[in-house]
């Protein structure tokens, strides 16, 4: 097939998340500040914001050292099954967005109604408590088919944020940007008063078959660039 155009010169937005290959937050290993900001520096000459997933455990050190960077984030906090934890992320995520300019969005949970740690009850309690405390937008982040499952969720939030992974659907690599496109369209149409940000999408370099999706490194380069390429015309 064709060559597709090189990527723009700046990405808008990654998710980041700065575990190193022996670190992993169910053990308890963190990364250091020093970690961080060297994955900040060279995210830096790429990347406008960075997206985190949690607001404990060290993880707080992101926007303050993004701002060095001259990155802006969008704050997350971890909502999961414990209520003690939860707590803790929720009070770090205000905290964060108070004190850090570069903070411009908000996400109070990640694949929380996906995973079903917490009833759609208990999240938008969650997410009305941070929304009365910070000034920026906020939301949650859920599979494109999540909010399209729960209208009710999309009158919390001041934006709708989607994941659209189509190599986990499995879709062929070949059709998986016409799918994104299509999924995200979808979520605009059901909630057509709303801003819509993709807040994960991306295709794998390497891992298992899932039905017809493949991961060679090639696959996962034509995606991106066709990806960014269309996300910066749109």
């Amino acid at each position: 097939g064709h060559e597709p155009s090189p990527w723009p010169d700046a990405i808008n937005g990654v998710a980041f998340s700065p575990y190193r290959a022996d670190q992993d937050p169910q053990s308890g290993r963190h990364p250091s500040l020093e970690q961080i900001d060297e994955d900040l520096s060279l995210l830096a000459r790429h990347v406008r914001h960075v997206r985190t997933y949690s607001s404990i455990d060290g993880l707080e050190a992101v926007p303050p050292l993004a701002r060095r960077h001259g990155l802006s984030v969008t704050a997350g906090a971890w909502i999961g099954g414990r209520e003690e934890r939860n707590e803790r992320e929720v009070a770090g995520l205000v905290e964060l967005a108070r004190e850090n300019h570069n903070v411009t969005r908000i996400l109070v949970g990640n694949e929380t109604l996906l995973r079903g740690d917490v009833t759609m009850e208990k999240l938008v309690n969650y997410i009305r408590r941070v929304r009365v405390e910070v000034s920026v937008p906020v939301s949650t982040a859920d599979p494109w088919h999540v909010w399209l499952k729960y209208p009710a969720l999309g009158r919390e939030v001041d934006f709708i944020a989607i994941h659209i992974l189509p190599y986990w659907e499995g879709l062929p690599a070949d059709r998986a940007l016409d799918y994104v496109m299509q999924r995200y369209q979808q979520v605009k149409d059901a909630y057509p008063t709303k801003p819509v940000v993709i807040t994960e999408v991306g295709w794998p370099s390497d891992g298992r078959m899932r039905r017809a999706a493949r991961p060679p490194p090639l696959a996962q380069a034509s995606f991106l660039r066709e990806f960014l390429n269309l996300a910066n015309a749109r």
